[in-house]
């Protein structure tokens, strides 16, 4: 009418485009727009981010329990990698269809709006870890106890000369802190399963923090008086004088290392301190 004649093919074919693809258009009338609609989609990566990292956790968990009796660590590790990875994308599927089968049969969520705000966290001392810088903090972790408790084992060879090298190994200096080492390095991989779970940074957490860099500070102090930390073997023929060389440059890297981690740990109980005392003055206030 607007054109002042019928209308032709070409102009109902324009008009119908206009609408959209007719598969689109048959979809906004079926009521399922959305594979996980707005109701749930909040939710979803927030299920799945706790879903997968106990998922995760537990596989590496069963796998450092069954790498305890194998007669090949450095296997068993890898499997256990492959066996978390697996684990990770049947959890993620499984929770998917999940949200997806709610989102279908349109569940009741009026649940949702009986949450209490006085239950919500009252304080958040800093910023809190993605899930990915915990995921893989806990990987670190699970390989360190592998090592330490001698489950996994890396080269320790170090060429001196042509056909001649120097085997490393621990002094017994470290004898004296395997189990505080240990218990240390466990409660660490907890806190950090934790921040998967629940990363809010709370008081609670801050002073466990601070109590875990202080015990660090001890067992470096423990392992400082102890020194030296590396004893060298020769292996196809080195030399003594060989030996001698390549252990005095070892046992300064890892004194070094100690010294700069001790440096570290201090900063970070400074900065600890310094916000949770922040924190309880603002709640003081």
């Amino acid at each position: 009418a607007a054109r002042g004649r019928p209308a032709n093919a070409d102009d109902v074919a324009a008009e119908l485009r206009a609408f959209g693809h007719p598969v689109v258009v048959a979809s906004r009338y079926s009521g399922n727009d959305h594979v996980i609609g707005p109701s749930y989609y909040p939710w979803f990566w927030h299920v799945q981010r706790i879903a997968v990292g106990l998922g995760v956790a537990i596989a590496f968990g069963l796998s450092t329990i069954r790498s305890l009796g194998t007669g090949d660590p450095v296997r068993a590790a890898m499997h256990g990698v492959n066996s978390a990875i697996e684990v990770a994308l049947l959890v993620f599927a499984v929770v998917t269809a999940l949200f997806i089968a709610a989102e279908r049969m349109k569940l009741d969520t009026s649940w949702l709006q009986r949450w209490d705000p006085k239950s919500l966290p009252r304080e958040n001392i800093r910023q809190p870890k993605s899930f990915f810088e915990s995921a893989v903090t806990v990987v670190f972790d699970i390989v360190f106890l592998l090592f330490w408790v001698k489950a996994l084992q890396f080269p320790n060879e170090i060429p001196v000369r042509e056909g001649a090298s120097a085997a490393l190994a621990f002094s017994p200096a470290w004898d004296a802190i395997y189990w505080p080492v240990l218990a240390l390095a466990a409660g660490v991989t907890v806190v950090h399963l934790a921040d998967i779970i629940h990363p809010a940074w709370t008081r609670v957490r801050s002073v466990l923090s601070i109590a875990g860099h202080v015990a660090g500070l001890a067992i470096l102090w423990v392992l400082f008086n102890g020194r030296p930390l590396i004893e060298a073997t020769p292996v196809n023929g080195a030399d003594p004088a060989e030996i001698e060389r390549v252990l005095q440059v070892a046992d300064s890297v890892v004194t070094i290392s100690l010294g700069v981690a001790a440096a570290i740990w201090v900063v970070a109980i400074i900065l600890e301190v310094r916000r949770l005392r922040r924190v309880i003055a603002s709640t003081r206030a």
